[in-house]
């Protein structure tokens, strides 16, 4: 089992007392502790040392924690760090001035241990969530080797550093031969445990710099950086010679497997792309295939007439269904398993769990009345999946509070939109999601959060599912709220706000929604109907 990360927490205050105070509770939480008594040696170490967090404070001496959030956010090298402020300054317009700046929290002196504790964890945990999703998102799930998506990342950075520096970047194309057939005799269970084990195989025979990643299908592929093609080649060769002569067996019965290979390599003689250079592979996989199968063939020792011209004939359209299927099942796939985590934010509010089921119908029917798009419908349901989950960052104390709550209570829900697209950025396929998300608090006057965009400046996915979010929440029995409202005194109070909380083509789409709905809605009360006529 991986051993857990111990995580790095750096602390700027020019103060010892507090240095040595933070750096107590800090190694009480099992956190590594790095301390930096000024703004400049603190954005040393930042560079140096990527600490998980920082802690900042305000008022220091020669550059202050403003100045120093400032340099570190326009430094590539630590702008994706978190950073919350420590400071006595405790003046709204100071705390402002820090978020703005990109903090992720701002805490007063004298702190609360256990308050400070809370949030640390809270960032922490946020972090932890996001590096798993990442994960998942970069992982083929059957082979548990790099997806086809991580796999173009990585070589396209390595391509880069080739041609800048200088040196050869090498790609090896595997195919498992006559993998159909293991399918058909043997079933599908079967010739996935075989791939399962050619991922293994090749895993376990590269260096430590090369990647292996699963490409699609039957097909492998492996990166070895400042590789030439020669070698490259001859690596290739020991890796089917691994395959072949490995112990085959399908229920007990013996079979052979076999790998045919392709090799290319970019040796900064041209500017060759990633695409280009998975092209030269898979012509020299296909020459390997059509010399008979378990043998490797370099693109550089391909005859005129080997060489397919994919862009001329069915192959590239081919090619082209295939990607495009594989990414539709990684979409969803990684869709399943974030909803899966928000079982972890319905612990904390289990009214989320219908909430989500709610939102995702009403914004379905506002969209169907508005006509928009199958596109942006089907962005709205994901975006309606995962709209709460920032919610993580709100503590249990804030979030079943069930008077006022306080401006700096106020301030933490108000981030929930951001951090629910801090969560999904890193994963890089849900982007037009990410932006609806965000939004979706903005009121059409200008007067929301968390950018105050104003009127059609707000994207309309944004503005539909803040209409549906609001019915629900007002409909809805929740420790805040024990005497839901009716759908149709709801409906009105909308309506009363068209134009100023929210986009009157989107109200007026949404009455014509309720109008046809209206038995069945609201859903969160009818759904707690339904044991009662059960009995």
């Amino acid at each position: 089992m991986q051993q857990k990360r111990q995580r790095k927490i750096l602390v700027i205050d020019d103060s010892q007392a507090n240095l040595i105070l933070l750096r107590a509770h800090l190694n009480s939480m099992g956190l590594v502790a790095l301390m930096a008594d000024n703004a400049l040696d603190g954005i040393t170490i930042a560079v140096e040392q990527r600490p998980d967090v920082i802690l900042l404070d305000v008022m220091m001496p020669q550059i202050d924690g403003f100045e120093a959030c400032r340099r570190l956010k326009a430094d590539v090298r630590t702008s994706s760090i978190p950073i919350i402020f420590v400071s006595a300054k405790d003046q709204a317009e100071d705390k402002i001035s820090g978020l703005k700046l990109g903090a992720i929290d701002y805490v007063t002196k004298p702190f609360n241990k256990g308050e400070l504790q809370a949030r640390i964890g809270i960032v922490l945990q946020m972090m932890e969530l996001q590096e798993r999703l990442l994960l998942l998102a970069n992982t083929d799930e059957l082979t548990s080797l790099a997806n086809r998506r991580h796999f173009f990342q990585i070589l396209d950075r390595e391509l880069l550093q080739a041609k800048i520096r200088g040196g050869s970047v090498a790609v090896m194309m595997f195919d498992v031969d006559h993998f159909k057939n293991i399918n058909d005799t043997f079933g599908h269970l079967a010739g996935d445990k075989i791939l399962q084990q050619v991922g293994k195989i090749l895993s376990e025979n590269i260096y430590p710099m090369d990647m292996a990643a699963r490409y699609g299908g039957e097909e492998f592929i492996v990166l070895m950086p400042g590789m030439p093609v020669e070698i490259a080649t001859q690596r290739a060769q020991k890796l089917i010679s691994h395959i072949d002569k490995n112990n085959w067996d399908v229920n007990g019965k013996p079979i052979s497997v076999t790998c045919s290979a392709g090799v290319a390599a970019f040796d900064g003689a041209d500017s060759t792309d990633p695409y280009e250079l998975i092209r030269r592979a898979d012509d020299a996989l296909y020459a390997a295939k059509n010399r008979g199968r378990n043998c490797v063939v370099p693109y550089n020792m391909l005859k005129p007439q080997e060489i397919q011209h994919t862009h001329q004939n069915g192959d590239f359209i081919e090619l082209q269904s295939k990607i495009s299927s594989l990414a539709q099942q990684i979409r969803e796939q990684t869709l399943g398993i974030i909803s899966a985590f928000t079982k972890a934010i319905i612990v904390k509010d289990p009214y989320l769990a219908s909430h989500i089921d709610n939102v995702k119908a009403y914004s379905f029917e506002i969209a169907s009345k508005m006509e928009v798009s199958q596109q942006l419908i089907d962005q709205l349901q994901t975006s309606a999946t995962l709209h709460d989950l920032g919610k993580i960052i709100i503590p249990n104390n804030i979030l079943h509070k069930t008077t006022p709550l306080s401006d700096e209570e106020m301030r933490i829900v108000q981030r929930h939109p951001i951090a629910s697209a801090e969560i999904l950025a890193p994963i890089g396929m849900f982007s037009q999601e990410i932006v609806i998300i965000r939004h979706h608090h903005e009121n059409f006057d200008g007067t929301g959060y968390p950018n105050g965009l104003i009127g059609k400046n707000i994207p309309i996915g944004s503005r539909i599912l803040a209409v549906a979010n609001v019915f629900d929440a007002i409909t809805s029995s929740k420790p805040w709220n024990l005497n839901p409202r009716s759908g149709e005194e709801t409906m009105k109070e909308i309506e009363s706000l068209a134009g100023s909380q929210f986009d009157p083509q989107v109200v007026y789409a949404f009455r014509k929604a309720y109008d046809e709905n209206q038995d069945a809605w609201p859903l969160s009360q009818k759904r707690m109907e339904m044991p009662a006529a059960a009995n």
